[in-house]
């Protein structure tokens, strides 16, 4: 596909003319919550075994199980962090349109502007037809603001956005990077306003900053989406969130099948490398995986490190811990690049078979970076839970539907993703996805 003029690309250095323009969840009355929260460790397991749950269902409960007190250390840090105000404020709303994910699904794209292979997996939630949008006599002016076209994940976010704006031959989609400056961003939201725009669409950065000129815009009648995160106003027309609770859950619950395959105990020393504290990805998967690991006394945090998401600083990171604790067995990341980091980390400091026995240290990772993928083949990551960056098409088809004048929910909220092994396998009912069918959904590719 190529760029058309109906999209324009806008950096702070320049302005640039392209040519683009679920199966039911578990039912609170199935399950002995508060039995549950009474358990710990193997009398846990036996329990949860006895539910037999399976697919979204199990997905479902852990990341609905209530923190346990049976270990001490792990309850002290949920509390402290208070992850519980993020997962309270987190929508909790269900995908009604498109049902779950199945491994296959989606559309296959080139990206217009890394003219890389993009497939897209949500190409069936709130789809449009092809064609032209509304009132086929008007053009329709988009306004997305995102930050970072140098980041692989932003930029194949901003590309599904392209793509599905070249759908609609009276759509213009102006795409503007605001380059990790909120200042900037909120420059571009104001002057969208002030040009009285059809709809605006926003990656924040940050939530607070895009309050007041999401705000503005709402107040003027135009329809404002956020992609991704949150807005820092209530008065935003959607937002389109992802499934980070599945994301931290599915870490955790790995862990422990892991762990119980590997000794027939859940024991074992965690290192945590982690994305900026506040952000909503950092606290929710954070926040999920605690929630799991709370009910198994044996585990221990040894510490907790946050960057901006910097491969360089999370390699630091993980080499000092080593310094200081010679008995590492787990290192659980928020992110990609935190992963990335802790395996060049590993492998400069020949740690990768230094657990108990000669057992290799297992990395958790987030996100589904193409490298990081290579990685779980050379058995150097054990599992990702995916997050695709593929939602800026999304976001502009609930923004369209808003336009025009169709009921949609406030929190739209994608389908949860399986986890991904290096080896099909099945952790509490859940069946994992293998590498190679999860590589045409990877994003940095090149």
């Amino acid at each position: 596909m190529g760029i058309t003029d109906r999209i324009r690309i806008i950096s702070a250095t320049a302005l640039i003319a392209c040519s683009v323009a679920l199966p039911h969840p578990v039912s609170g009355s199935d399950i002995d919550w508060q039995r549950i929260t009474r358990l710990k460790d193997k009398a846990f397991l036996d329990y949860v075994r006895t539910l037999d749950l399976r697919g979204q269902e199990a997905i479902d409960f852990w990341k609905k199980i209530p923190l346990s007190q049976a270990n001490r250390q792990v309850n002290r840090i949920f509390h402290k962090e208070a992850f519980s105000i993020y997962m309270n404020k987190y929508p909790r709303g269900r995908q009604k349109s498109g049902g779950g994910f199945k491994a296959g699904m989606g559309t296959a794209i080139q990206g217009p502007i890394s003219q890389q292979q993009l497939k897209l997996p949500f190409t069936n939630v709130y789809p449009m037809p092809e064609g032209p949008f509304g009132d086929p006599n008007r053009t329709y002016r988009i306004g997305y603001s995102i930050h970072g076209f140098s980041h692989p994940w932003l930029l194949s976010n901003a590309e599904s956005a392209m793509w599905e704006a070249e759908r609609h031959p009276n759509v213009e989609l102006t795409l503007a990077d605001a380059e990790f400056d909120n200042d900037k961003q909120v420059e571009q939201i104001n002057a969208w306003t002030h040009e009285k725009l059809d709809g605006i669409l926003v990656w924040p950065m940050q939530e607070a900053p895009t309050g007041p000129p999401i705000a503005e815009a709402t107040a003027t009648g135009i329809p404002t989406v956020t992609v991704d995160r949150m807005a820092g106003t209530r008065r935003v027309r959607s937002q389109v969130t992802g499934n980070f609770p599945a994301n931290g859950a599915q870490q955790g619950a790995y862990l422990i099948h892991r762990l119980i395959q590997e000794s027939g105990e859940v024991k074992g020393n965690i290192l945590m490398i982690r994305k900026p504290r506040g952000s909503t990805a950092d606290s929710m998967r954070t926040g999920h995986f605690l929630k799991v690991i709370s009910y198994f006394p044996g585990l221990k945090i040894l510490g907790s490190r946050h960057n901006s998401s910097s491969r360089a600083d999370s390699r630091r990171q993980v080499l000092e811990a080593f310094t200081e604790h010679p008995d590492i067995d787990v290192i659980f990341c928020t992110g990609a690049e935190q992963a990335m980091g802790a395996v060049a980390a590993v492998s400069e400091a020949g740690r990768w078979n230094s657990r108990g026995d000669g057992r290799r240290i297992i990395i958790l990772s987030n996100d589904d970076l193409y490298e990081a993928l290579l990685a779980m083949k050379q058995d150097k990551i054990a599992v990702t839970a995916p997050y695709t960056p593929l939602l800026g098409g999304l976001g502009l088809r609930v923004l369209l539907k808003s336009i025009a004048g169709e009921k949609i929910p406030r929190n739209v909220t994608t389908p949860d993703l399986p986890m991904i092994t290096r080896e099909k396998q099945n952790i509490f009912g859940i069946d994992t996805m293998s590498i190679e069918e999860w590589l045409p959904y990877s994003y940095g590719r090149h």
